[in-house]
């Protein structure tokens, strides 16, 4: 991956513009964009970059998007996964309300027949 395109990951990962990075730097934003879409920075402007960004010129070396993939990948899913469960809790409180009405109607059943069943009695 290029330069570019681990300074735009690692500055939107800070939820940071290319404008407020270009402050932090004390550069313009259509500079910041530059660098991003060609990769071309000199070290000195490298450098402020991570300061900015809060990262060490290592660990930069060594980022890489395939982990961020996963875990959006794995973010995904378990959305997903809570969208499905929020359904079915939604379908079971329905089937819920469904069931406790037709509770109540049968207990007013059960009352006629038993005030019926008294007054034959009676």
């Amino acid at each position: 991956m290029h330069t570019g395109r681990k300074i735009k990951l690692l500055r939107t990962l800070k939820n940071l513009t290319q404008e407020e990075l270009a402050e932090k730097i004390n550069k313009t934003r259509a500079l910041v964009s530059h660098i991003e879409q060609t990769g071309k920075v000199n070290h000195y402007t490298l450098t402020v970059i991570l300061k900015a960004l809060n990262i060490s010129f290592a660990d930069f070396e060594n980022f890489s998007d395939k982990g961020l993939l996963k875990a959006n990948s794995t973010h995904y899913a378990i959305n997903e996964e809570l969208t499905i469960l929020r359904d079915k809790i939604e379908h079971y409180q329905k089937e819920n309300e469904l069931l406790k009405k037709l509770i109540d109607s049968q207990k007013k059943t059960i009352d006629v027949l038993e005030d019926k069943k008294r007054g034959r009695k009676g």
